[in-house]
């Protein structure tokens, strides 16, 4: 991985207080989000999220809301994507919309519908 990815990544984290990881690998890439739920608690849990492609998936992408579930999953399309930084820039992309949703409570969780 690039340094400059090291570092967005890193500052990703500092700005938005979501843990991020990324794997590009010769098969295939992997970004892994942890979105801090904002439920007023004792404890600060987060959801998982990974997001899977690579470059020659055509633009489809494998979003696990769950990844400690691998069965759950659904497929998207993000257009082409011709490098590990643009589906990392995505991604990213992706997570803070995500993270906004969960703000704003259009998102639900587990403890209001999962059993």
């Amino acid at each position: 991985m690039k340094k400059e990815t090291v570092n967005l990544l890193k500052k990703f984290e500092q700005d938005h207080e979501v843990y991020v990881a990324a794997d590009d690998s010769k098969f295939y890439w992997v970004v892994t989000a942890r979105i801090p739920k904002t439920d007023e608690t004792l404890h600060h849990t987060h959801r998982g999220k990974a997001y899977v492609s690579g470059l020659n998936q055509e633009g489809n992408v494998l979003i696990f809301p769950d990844p400690d579930l691998p069965e759950n999953y659904t497929l998207e399309s993000w257009g082409k994507l011709n490098s590990f930084e643009e589906f990392v820039d995505k991604a990213l992309e992706r997570i803070l919309d995500e993270k906004e949703e969960y703000k704003q409570g259009l998102a639900e969780g587990c403890g209001t519908q999962c059993a």
